[in-house]
């Protein structure tokens, strides 16, 4: 018979059978498993001690119960019970148990010696790959056999080689590549990738580019400068009739494998895509998973259509396979010797994630598994950080993440489907053309990433339930009913963890700026947070804004739970909650840095944000707010200590707060018209008091005295506050104020006093933000109790002190600025606040003595203090440079929990300057303290106008009007004249380095001290005004002073300056490049800590991995301290080892344990924390 033209149709021939791939074990490995399990002390364990330890409590409480029913058988049955025998061998089987579940924790490892086993095999088992026994005669080392991962060849044929698809020949560098040049950023892989078709898969264009995209596929056969030419069947003619490689290879393929070819999967990617070790054990997958790692660095330029890419997306088990097997040494080896196989990989799972992103049955088990798309994520998590990191990879990453792309358009792809080489004929210069058209701009590979991330946060079926109403798999539905949505969607653990992968890596993305210095950040920026930002689909930004914001704000903590829950089970929630939160607070402060050409983008997220306006949202968000910083404090109150684990992202909710307050008045409105600002002044006091010595927590506290500023600016607030405080005996101890009665204004005056005078020098930076809030707020106090006018007066004594106003070159700006805090009390409120008038003349010789001053005497009375402090036999080291302080009698008294307090040499005993003998025992100072450095930075004085010059020293403080309407002819005197200042021969070398007071220099800004308000009132009242009247407030005399004094308002140079008040100054925190340096430092700082230790949620959910650890940090200082051994509340490997697999419970592999290093290979003994600045 003739033989046919046509070939005839292939016919596949029965396969030889084989050993399938990756089922391998090692013929001893249950005993292995088994021995490592007894060794290792896991949640097993620590459930078994919990178990057996309640079991035997109950046998004590129900051991009088237990004799009484024995005895009761015993006489029914006339049998002896042996009560007492019985309870004690139950007992002791009970405590057995225990010793038992403790070995684990005392006795020896084992070490496996008598198996053996190859040095790999140990490294891979965690155990010493050096102390492998000698071999001896008879022993043999059983190894996997060599065989590939695909049943099929690697290799084509090499007939066949040069024209098919499946040529291995192009590699991700491109050294032999002779096609034509496209993007910069090449690989292969973009040639063999999925074509969308007609899917809308880019919602938008890229930063910078106006051209429509809407159709743009990221792989549909993307091209690159370095990749060869894709194989076309135009480029030469052939007479003979016969059909392409690509239909060959369509017809080879199983029906599954056409299934996906025909969605636009080339062969090869079938081919890798379905090489799944299905039968592989977990344990099995992870040692054939580790020994491809190391491949990864040993191999130079592995093709992209290899079969080995797939490991990376088929064997890992969970999040933890990844970051363990996966350590920073191999990929750091990797991303230094071998950075295009680091190209592949990226752009291989990537391309992965999109290719299953896009399937039509995603998430299907068979076709296209979730699993595959959350390894993709986790290999992404594991690697990016180690790419930005790396300061010489800055070009070729922003080459490779944010350069334009070429793809083949639709037509060019039509036409590389022709069949018949005959339909291929034409003219030549009309065919080069036609392939010089086929490429089109695609969007840039990190775009196109954070596009499909964004898609998977609501893909039905893998992280939203499925909706009846859903036209399409992504479906931009709110998460939780809050703001935007008033009926819950309905979720699930698996929907909520792959939330938790995704968000995760998005939070991995934005984490460049980790890798900024804090004076770079705000003004270069990041383009991944930019580009989301920036993004203009307002369905999709409300969308996610909604959803991160109320699963944060729905989380409760405070649901009923049993005590010490937390010892054996965590939350899983919680590990969503503090990413959305994260996330949120990334996207919500972020500036868009400017480029140059005009006005930035707008930040959409904080546009819409600050546009919420309706009441129900604003109480919604505020009781989920007070709720979790709340929570904090009533951990502090519990009767069982440690019985309650306090929530970690409480710092990340108060700067949410700051947020709404800066960005929305209308908020800003509703909590100071609700007096629910209230709540979030006691909140802020709280967590400053709290962590003012934790040099760790610096920035929160810092945080919370500018929330309070930012509070005091609004006038309703300042008048809000003379609400009188009946709840204060409710709160924490540390914050207590006892006896207290007053006002909210009271309170929060008292709490700005002791940050002050117990910070130990901590807070000195922050000072003028603390004294700018009393002074927002002075204008509109009214009856401020004694006790709170005493601290007034006691912070004025330790400001005007020498020592102070003479350490430093900026003190004197602090003092300053508490005597406007004064004078806008006076000049506003005189007449309701008596006691203030009253503590202001009890100590006017205090305030005389300031105008007084001079450097002369000031001198003069240091010199006084340190020979007093030498006759007591006390040091003078470092007495000039001194803290601010408390007096005794401002002891909390009962909280116990203060720190001693510190003085300064001047509150020694009566005030030196001027000699006050009028001030009541009770305002003794006690022993001063030595030295701690004094404030460095803050508010400048205010600078004189040269009309001042001609004015008299005394009165530049004073108002144009006041200067006008002082009785005609009336002088001003000083003690000391100003030639005295020029008699001083000698410099004052004070504590602060370099610095030297000088005449000019304090009469620089003495004469500016605005002490003229004070001053008149003294002179206006103390003369009528007998002396014993100011002994004792609580006299008769004292009782009768303080009810007349609001008339004293008639007196004629009071009434002046009350007429004429001082126009209300508002001091509003300002913000500069360096302040959003340190803010987004605080921010990125809290999301490295919740990171920080590693350690799972529950069962399967995935916990904090760890992602930032070993890396080079760059916007925030990372501290180092000793790591805690294994104790039974937090025993290595227990709690956290839940659902672990077998290579996370054995020694040097187990990520459990808080020893995270540089280098996998070394064990170290300290943990990374993060110390804020």
């Amino acid at each position: 018979m003739a033989s046919s033209p046509f070939p005839s149709t292939p016919k596949a021939a029965p396969a030889t059978p084989s050993q399938e791939p990756g089922k391998w074990r090692h013929p001893r490995l249950d005993e292995i498993v088994r021995r490592q399990n007894a060794s290792t002390f896991s949640d097993r364990n620590l459930k078994k001690v919990i178990w057996n330890g309640a079991a035997l409590l109950a046998t004590v409480f129900i051991g009088d119960s237990f004799r009484s029913y024995a005895f009761r058988l015993q006489r029914l049955l006339s049998l002896q019970t042996y009560p007492e025998i019985s309870l004690l061998v139950l007992r002791l089987f009970f405590i057995m148990n225990i010793l038992i579940a403790l070995y684990p924790l005392f006795g020896p490892k084992d070490d496996l010696s008598d198996i053996p086993l190859t040095p790999t095999q140990r490294a891979l088992l965690g155990l010493d790959p050096t102390a492998t026994p000698p071999a001896t005669a008879g022993t043999e080392y059983v190894t996997p056999p060599r065989y590939r991962l695909s049943a099929g060849s690697r290799q084509a044929s090499p007939a066949s080689r040069s024209t098919s698809p499946l040529s291995a020949g192009g590699t991700v560098s491109g050294r032999n590549s002779t096609g034509p040049s496209f993007s910069p950023t090449a690989s292969p892989l973009f040639q063999k990738a999925v074509t969308n078709g007609n899917r809308e898969n880019g919602r938008r264009s890229s930063i910078g580019s106006s051209s429509s995209l809407g159709s743009s596929s990221l792989f549909g056969e993307s091209t690159f400068s370095r990749a060869p030419s894709t194989p076309s069947p135009m480029e030469r003619k052939r007479s003979s009739l016969g059909v392409s490689n690509k239909w060959l290879l369509g017809r080879w393929a199983s029906a599954n494998e056409r299934d996906i070819c025909n969605f636009g999967l080339e062969p090869h990617i079938v081919k890798i895509c379905h090489g799944r070790p299905a039968a592989m054990g977990a344990s099995e997958s992870k040692l054939v998973f580790k020994q491809g790692i190391f491949r990864l660095s040993e191999e130079k330029d592995i093709p992209a259509d290899d079969p080995y890419w797939a490991r990376f997306w088929e064997l890992p088990e969970s999040t933890e396979d990844v970051f363990s097997l996966f350590t920073p040494a191999d990929i750091r080896r990797t991303r230094d010797s071998a950075l295009s196989n680091l190209e592949t990989l990226i752009l291989a799972v990537t391309s992965r994630l999109i290719v299953l992103k896009n399937h039509p049955s995603f998430p299907d088990p068979e076709f296209a598994p979730d699993r595959d798309a959350l390894n993709c994520v986790r290999v992404l998590t594991r690697v990016l950080p180690f790419v930005y990191e790396a300061d010489h990879l800055a070009d070729w990453e922003e080459n490779f993440f944010w350069a334009r792309r070429k793809k083949k358009t639709r037509e060019a792809q039509v036409a590389a489907e022709v069949l018949f080489d005959e339909a291929q004929n034409g003219d030549e210069q009309a065919q080069a053309e036609r392939r010089q058209n086929s490429y089109e701009d695609v969007k840039p590979l990190a775009e196109e990433l954070i596009d499909t991330l964004i898609d998977l946060l609501f893909f039905t079926g893998f992280t939203i339930p499925r909706l009846p109403a859903a036209k399409s798999k992504v479906s931009y539905a709110i998460w939780q009913n809050g703001v935007g949505c008033n009926s819950a969607m309905g979720s699930s653990k698996d929907f909520e963890n792959n939330r938790c992968e995704i968000l995760r890596l998005l939070l991995t993305l934005t984490g460049k700026a980790m890798y900024m210095p804090s004076t770079t950040l705000p003004v270069q920026g990041v383009k991944a947070i930019t580009y989301i930002a920036t993004c203009p689909d307002k369905q999709v930004v409300l969308t996610l804004l909604c959803s991160l914001l109320n699963t944060t704000i729905k989380y409760n903590p405070a649901s009923w739970r049993v005590p010490y829950d937390h010892v054996v089970w965590k939350d899983p929630k919680q590990i969503l909650v503090i990413y959305c939160l994260q996330l949120l607070l990334v996207l919500i402060l972020y500036p868009i840095p400017e480029d140059g050409r005009g006005a930035p983008p707008k930040n959409h997220y904080r546009h819409y944000f600050g546009r919420l306006h309706r009441p129900q949202d604003f109480q919604f968000i505020v009781d989920g707010m007070t709720r979790i910083l709340n929570q904090p404090m009533q951990v502090t109150t519990s009767y069982l200590p440690g019985s309650q684990r306090t929530v970690k992202w409480a710092p990340e909710m108060l700067m949410l707060f700051w947020e709404a307050l800066q960005c929305n008045k209308r908020f800003r409105s509703f909590i100071i018209d609700s007096h629910r600002a209230h709540d979030f002044v006691i909140l802020c006091i709280f967590y400053a008091v709290e962590y003012r010595s934790d040099p760790s927590k610096q920035g929160v506290v810092k945080m919370c005295i500018f929330i309070l500023q930012t509070l005091s600016v609004e006038a309703s607030f300042g008048k809000s506050l003379n609400k009188k405080f009946e709840a204060q005996d409710t709160l924490p101890q540390n914050i207590r104020i006892t006896p207290f009665n007053g006002s909210y204004a009271d309170y929060l005056i008292m709490s700005v006093h002791t940050l002050m005078t117990t910070s130990k020098g901590k807070l000195d930076a922050v000072y003028p933000a603390l004294l700018a809030i009393i002074n927002n707020i002075g204008a509109h106090v009214e009856h401020l109790s004694p006790a709170t006018c005493s601290r007034i007066v006691q912070l004025f004594s330790s400001m005007s002190a020498p020592s102070f106003l003479l350490a430093n070159e900026t003190n004197h700006a602090l003092l300053s600025l508490l005597l406007d805090f004064i004078n806008a009390v006076l000049e506003h409120q005189f007449s309701s606040n008596p006691y203030l008038v009253y503590a202001i003349l009890k100590s006017r010789k205090r305030f005389e003595a300031v105008r007084a001053f001079t450097l002369e005497s000031g001198q003069q009375e240091i010199e006084r203090q340190n020979q007093r402090r030498k006759a007591e036999g006390g040091s003078t080291d470092g007495i000039t440079s001194p803290r601010l302080s408390q007096s005794a009698d401002d002891l909390r008294a009962s909280s116990g929990v203060r720190s001693p307090l510190s003085h300064i040499p001047e509150e020694g005993g009566p005030f030196a300057i001027g000699g006050d003998d009028s001030d009541e025992e009770a305002e003794a100072q006690a022993t001063p303290s030595q030295s701690s450095p004094s404030i460095q930075n803050s508010r400048t004085p205010s600078v004189s106008s040269a009309a001042d010059e001609s004015v008299p020293l005394q009165v530049r403080g004073m108002s144009e009007k006041a200067r006008g309407k002082m009785p005609a002819g009336q002088t001003f005197s000083r003690q000391n004249s100003t030639t005295s200042l020029s008699s001083y021969a000698g410099p004052i070398a004070s504590a602060s380095a370099g610095f030297t007071p000088t005449a000019g220099w304090l009469e620089s800004w003495l004469p500016e001290l605005p002490l003229h308000t004070i001053l008149t009132i003294i002179s206006s009242i103390s003369s009528h005004v007998p002396d014993s009247a100011l002994q004792s407030s609580s006299s008769a005399e004292g009782r009768t002073l303080i009810s007349n004094l609001p008339s004293f308002a008639d007196e004629p140079q009071i009434r002046i300056i009350l007429s004429e008040p001082t126009a209300v100054r508002v001091h509003s925190f300002e913000w500069s490049a360096l302040s959003m340096g340190w803010y987004e430092s605080l921010l990125w700082g809290f999301v490295f800590s919740s990171e920080m230790v590693v350690g799972s949620a529950a069962g399967s959910t995935p916990g904090t991995v760890g992602v930032w650890n070993g890396t080079g940090i760059r916007l925030f200082r990372v501290q180092e301290t000793a790591a805690q051994g294994p104790t039974l509340m937090a025993p290595k490997g227990a709690v956290d080892a839940v659902g672990s697999n077998l290579v996370q419970r054995i020694g040097n592999l187990n990520l459990r344990g808080r020893n995270n290093s540089v280098q996998d290979t070394q064990n170290t003994s300290r943990s990374p924390s993060v110390r804020e600045v």
